[in-house]
Parts: structure tokens; C-alpha cells; sequence
């Protein structure tokens, strides 16, 4: 596949940094000597040792050499032993079926979103998003003033005969074809759906058909809860059209800041090189705690970890269906969430939302989050609210929707 055409032309200008290449080949070569890079002397630095203790009770230590790295500067595609690591995981977990990819570590999965916008989109270029959708990738987009074009979703995620017909009238009428799409396949935010097998199979062959790019936002993977994981646009991907994102946000730390862009290797290539011109790489620190626990926990030890996470979001899921159950019969629609941590509640008899959530609720000491944060256009009315599962308690959860109940009440009636 030629990655240039879907280039912009600032991406294109990019030019790679002599001083953060050499500071790579410097880490590479064994007993080398740099009077090359402005690294600060480690010396200097007022840390001794770093101690972490991971839930099985098992200490990670970064001492030496380790922790002179986790403190120091490293190559913008990330920390070499860590790439390598991360390589390996993306085969075992995803089997990429051609060989022309590779990774980059970005400060988050938001991070990884914008580089993937800046490198894709001219301004005004036209932009295929599922709706709804999170307020950070439409708020990402919006410096762009994309052509944006909205993708439904129904319980089964979104539609790709839509996807078709669009592009189709496109042609017809003699307008551009838009470069890449923007999904959530798994436990969407905010409605919690999987995308069914057979549309992701049928979006890549759309894809294909009408070139464009895949942009795969999956943060929440690991929390769905179908009896099969779902095949992912990276396995299925045969070109080097997908760019996936994954990120340890809800797997290991939100503080962390750490993502994953896996693609292909020449759009690789001009984020790396975009990466040394903003962030100059993703914390060093971060990167050295994923890889000594990666490699402390192997892949057993991780899977067992997935589980878990697995377990605690579906029970807490089903603590606020069955809440909402007793509290809002009758009074709202909602889909069962296969995975994430949201419930899309649709309020009967309300004809906008925003009054609701942003004065009743809030003067009850409730924060609920409006379905306007999830459209391109905020003036839309909108009968929806979302409702995270995923920190309070279930105790708070219950307390939340007894009071929510005679709140929602009274507005209606």
C-alpha cells in the first residue's frame, strides 16, 4: 500500500532529528562514549532506588543502570528493550498478517490520536467518525474543521452500509473520499457496544474498496464481556491500512501516560519523527515500570490480570443495570453494555437533556455527563446521558439513582 497519499503535506516536510538518532545508535552500541547529546548527568540526580510492589507481592526494583534510564532520555520510538517486548506482545496477542509494521510509544492513546490526525488530515478534509463518540477525539478533530461525517451505531456498533452509501454518493457527486475513519470497536465510549464479527469484516473490505484508513481506538479491550474476544481490525489487516491504539490507561495505570500506535511502518517512521519535535519521547520512567513488570509477570501472569479486570467491570456493570432497573423502569431506555464502562441512558419524555444533568443533578451533588459532550455539534438536542460504572462504589451507585429517580420524576412531570 503507498502510506504517501494519505500524507499531509506539513507530515511530508518532516525531517528526522540528527541529535535524537545519534542519541539512539549512542544506547545501541555497547561501551560507547557520547559527547554528542545534552543528556544531564545521572550523577546528578537526587534518586537511589525505585521500589515497586505489584498486587501478587512480588518487588520490582530499578536500581543501576535501569534506573539511569528510567531517569534519562531515550529514543522517540521508546525504550529499546521495551519496543522489543512490545513487539512480541502484539503478535502473541493480534498476529498481524503482513510484515511491514511496527510500534511507537505515545504519552497515551490521545496522544497517539492527535500525531495520527496531524499526519492524516488537511484542513477542511473530510472525516468518517462513529456517533457518539468521546468528547476527546471530536474535540481533537476540531482544529481541523473536518467535513465530518457521521457514522451511526446501533447495539451491534456501527453501520458499514452506511459507510458505503456515503462513499458512493461521493463519487457520484464528485466530492473527495474521506482518507480515514475514526472507531471504537470494542466497549465503545459512551455506549458500551461491541462491534459485531461480521461488520468488522466487512468495514476492512469496505476499507479495501474504497481506500481509506482504519484508525483503531481500543482502549477497552480487555474490559468486554463476550464469551469470545473480538477479532481486532489488526488481525484482519492484510495492507497496513489500520493504525491501531492500544493503551495501559485502564489496564495498569491512567497516571502512567503510556500508548501504544501499531501500524504501519512508514506511518510509523512520521510520527516517530513527529515525536521528536513535541514530546521528544513517552516518560522514560513509565516505560522501564511497564517493561519490569511485563517481564516480572509474563504472559500468564498478565492474562490472569485481564480476568480480573474483566470481572470487576462486569460486576460493577450489572450493580448499576440492576439500580437502573429499579429506579428508571418507565422512565428511560438503555442497551445491556458489552463491555467498557458506560451505560447510554436514552430519558422518555425529555426533549434536551442539558438542563437535567448540568443544574438538577449537579445541585444535588450528582455529575452525570450529557450526550451533547458526544456530538460533533453541541446544539444538537439530546435525550441521552452517560453513566460510568467504572470508580464509584456500589454503594454511591445505588445512593445516585434513588436520588436520580424523584429528580428525573419531577422533570418529566
Amino acid at each position: 500500500m503507498d502510506c504517501a497519499k494519505f500524507l499531509t503535506s506539513v507530515t511530508k516536510r518532516r525531517k528526522p532529528s540528527i541529535i535524537r538518532e545519534w542519541a539512539k545508535r549512542f544506547i545501541e552500541t555497547p561501551n560507547g562514549i557520547s559527547l554528542a547529546n545534552g543528556m544531564p548527568n545521572t550523577k546528578t540526580f537526587p534518586f537511589e532506588e525505585i521500589t515497586v510492589t505489584y498486587k501478587n507481592g512480588i518487588k520490582g526494583k530499578l536500581t543501576g543502570d535501569e534506573l539511569s534510564y528510567a531517569l534519562q532520555y531515550g529514543p522517540s520510538q521508546g525504550c529499546i528493550p521495551l519496543v522489543k517486548k512490545m513487539r512480541e506482545l502484539q503478535i502473541h496477542l493480534h498476529k498481524p498478517a503482513y510484515n511491514d509494521w511496527d510500534i511507537l510509544f505515545t504519552s497515551g492513546s490521545m496522544d497517539g490520536c492527535n500525531k495520527i490526525f496531524e499526519m492524516i488530515l488537511e484542513l477542511g478534509d473530510p472525516v468518517m467518525v462513529q456517533v457518539p463518540t468521546y468528547n476527546g477525539i471530536l474535540n481533537a478533530l476540531a482544529p481541523f474543521a473536518p467535513e465530518f461525517l457521521e457514522i451511526p451505531q446501533d447495539h451491534n456498533g456501527i453501520i458499514p452500509e452506511i459507510i458505503i452509501k456515503i462513499c458512493k454518493e461521493r463519487i457520484r457527486d464528485g466530492k473527495p473520499l474521506p482518507k480515514i475513519i475514526y472507531v471504537n470497536p470494542t466497549g465503545a465510549n459512551p455506549t458500551g457496544t461491541v462491534l459485531s464479527e461480521s461488520r468488522r469484516k466487512k468495514l476492512y473490505e469496505v476499507a479495501v474498496t474504497y481506500d481509506f484508513l482504519i484508525l483503531e481506538d481500543d482502549p477497552y479491550r480487555v474490559l468486554q464481556f463476550l464469551d469470545k474476544k473480538p477479532t481486532t481490525f489488526l488481525e484482519l489487516d492484510t495492507e497496513g491500512r489500520v493504525l491501531r491504539l492500544d493503551s495501559f490507561s485502564k489496564i495498569l495505570s491512567a497516571g502512567i501516560r503510556l500508548g501504544v500506535v501499531t501500524a504501519h511502518k512508514e506511518f510509523i517512521k512520521k510520527l516517530t519523527m513527529h515525536m521528536e519535535t513535541t514530546n521528544i519521547h513517552a516518560s522514560s520512567m513509565s516505560q522501564m515500570l511497564l517493561f519490569k513488570l511485563l517481564n516480572t509477570w509474563g504472559q500468564d501472569q498478565l492474562e490472569q490480570h485481564f480476568n480480573e479486570i474483566q470481572r470487576f467491570y462486569r460486576e460493577r456493570r450489572d450493580i448499576m443495570l440492576s439500580s437502573i432497573e429499579k429506579h428508571l423502569s418507565g422512565l428511560a431506555e438503555w442497551n445491556v453494555p458489552q463491555g467498557g464502562m458506560f451505560v447510554w441512558l436514552k430519558i422518555n419524555e425529555i426533549k434536551d437533556v442539558m438542563e437535567l444533568a448540568s443544574k438538577k443533578c449537579i445541585s444535588q451533588g450528582i455529575f452525570i455527563i450529557p450526550g451533547h459532550a458526544f456530538n460533533y455539534d453541541k446544539s444538537k438536542l439530546e435525550h441521552h446521558l452517560r453513566l460510568s460504572y467504572s470508580y464509584a462504589t456500589p454503594t454511591e451507585i445505588d445512593k445516585v439513582l434513588t436520588f436520580f429517580d424523584p429528580i428525573l420524576t419531577s422533570f418529566i412531570y
